[in-house]
């Protein structure tokens, strides 16, 4: 899941209940599901709760997540604690936080 590019299409068309559905579905319910630069870009209300829908329903099904995102655990938290704390609680022991521009390959 391309975190930018479908978070803007499920937000342009929420009022689709049928699309809206059928595409949260997919990311619900995929047997793994990878987030892409999660919360890239300005992050919105709206941001955050379609992304806790989609994490929530995975966080109750115990159904696995790989996320990449340019913040650190505490970033995430501070964004929104309900959503920092399922994927912190989900990821436990398999978080690797890489620090510093030299660590970014497209820096180099």
């Amino acid at each position: 899941m391309s975190y930018r590019e479908q978070i803007l299409k499920l937000k342009q068309n929420i009022l689709d209940e049928e699309y809206y559905e059928t595409c949260t579905r997919k990311f619900k319910t995929a047997q793994v599901l990878i987030i892409d630069d999660l919360y890239k870009g300005k992050l919105t209300e709206s941001d955050i709760n379609v992304i806790f829908e989609i994490l929530n329903y995975r966080y109750m099904k115990n159904l696995p997540i790989i996320i990449s995102s340019e913040f650190t655990v505490e970033k995430l938290l501070y964004f929104d604690e309900s959503i920092g704390s399922r994927i912190l609680e989900m990821c436990k022991n398999f978080i690797v936080e890489i620090r510093g521009k030299e660590n970014n390959y497209r820096l180099r």
